[in-house]
């Protein structure tokens, strides 16, 4: 039965009141502690316990949770700067987002709301209510988003996204670099505009692919705003919803066009270098061969000797020379492609 004054609309607003409080208590999540104008804390609740890792009795006081939550002085006197300002000059709520280091030595960022009420009756007396969320893995998040970011944006390589339907949806520096186009002129174009026209019902098999979970990796024809041919490296992975739909394609790119001219620039030095070998050095082994039988019988005097001596170096002396001729045609192809010095490795 409800008390004298009381009606059955006010006891349950009572019973209510109670209830909320005794749930804001013992809430994991919303952190709630209040101060009165000394800084001794009135409430603790759970959610504050758990975050901080100090129960009430071991931070009885704001001077001792700075002391403990706060141990940077610098820091812990900017806090408490603020709070100070905030007492004096009477306002009725602020907010702020703080960092704090735990009781296990852990470092969790804090968004605080803090308003300031007057007590009932007692209107020179100030209690301070303070609701609070740890925003911890929002600011990491907000980090490895802005570290992604840059990393994109600083990459030598080529990185966008595709549409499920072949649109570009991201494009980063190295692609404008690669293929001429901005960012503002590839967004919402077609990929397929940077394929050569023969090969684009192959590049369209290969997205449909990549749409169904496979990735793709391996090298591509391209073009270029000028319409030159590029070669890239190219990797498309599909890019996963929160509910494992695929949403689009990722794309990495990297221009492959002068490391394979340099490429098959080896190639061709190497083959040809072997043909200059080939028969020069064979008839030198040869000669060489035939002048040491013929001195172990004795058919040939000293003289002859170093005269045939005297034309086998002659023959090397050639095959070196073609050597180093051939090797700076290659370095000259390297620096032209490079930009960059290369050493004369063969003397």
């Amino acid at each position: 039965m409800p008390g004298k004054d009381e009606t059955p609309h006010t006891s349950h607003i009572t019973d209510l009141h109670a209830m909320l409080h005794q749930i804001i208590l013992e809430s994991d999540h919303l952190i709630v502690f209040c101060t009165d104008d000394t800084g001794k804390i009135l409430t603790w609740n759970h959610a504050a316990e758990i975050t901080t890792g100090y129960s009430q009795e071991e931070i009885p006081d704001l001077e001792t949770a700075f002391r403990y939550i706060y141990p940077d002085g610098t820091y812990r006197a900017i806090i408490t700067t603020v709070r100070d300002s905030f007492k004096k000059n009477k306002n009725k709520s602020v907010y702020s987002e703080t960092k704090i280091k735990t009781k296990n030595g852990q470092i969790r960022y804090i968004s605080l709301n803090t308003q300031q009420i007057s007590v009932k009756n007692k209107p020179t007396q100030q209690l301070f209510i303070t609701l609070g969320a740890d925003i911890t893995h929002a600011r990491q998040n907000e980090r490895d988003a802005l570290l992604l970011g840059e990393i994109v944006t600083s990459s030598h390589d080529a990185i966008g996204s595709i549409s499920t339907d072949g649109i570009i949806l991201t494009w980063n520096n190295a692609a404008e670099n690669i293929f001429g186009y901005g960012e503002m002129d590839s967004i919402g174009k077609p990929f397929a505009r940077h394929i050569p026209e023969e090969n684009r019902d192959y590049m369209a098999s290969i997205l449909s692919d990549v749409i169904t979970g496979q990735d793709f990796k391996g090298n591509i024809e391209c073009l270029t705003k000028t319409r030159d041919i590029i070669t890239l490296n190219v990797t498309f992975s599909p890019i996963s919803g929160e509910d494992g739909t695929i949403e689009g394609i990722s794309a990495i790119m990297r221009d492959m066009t002068r490391e394979l001219s340099l490429q098959q620039t080896m190639e061709e030095y190497i083959t040809e270098a072997t043909m200059r070998l080939n028969h020069p050095a064979a008839l030198v082994e040869g000669n060489l061969t035939s002048l040491i039988e013929r001195i172990r019988n004795g058919e040939i005097d000293n003289e002859e000797i170093l005269i045939e001596l005297q034309v086998q170096n002659k023959a090397l002396s050639q095959i070196v020379y073609n050597l180093r001729e051939l090797s700076q045609a290659v370095i000259g192809h390297f620096k032209e492609s490079e930009g960059e010095i290369v050493p004369d490795t063969i003397q």
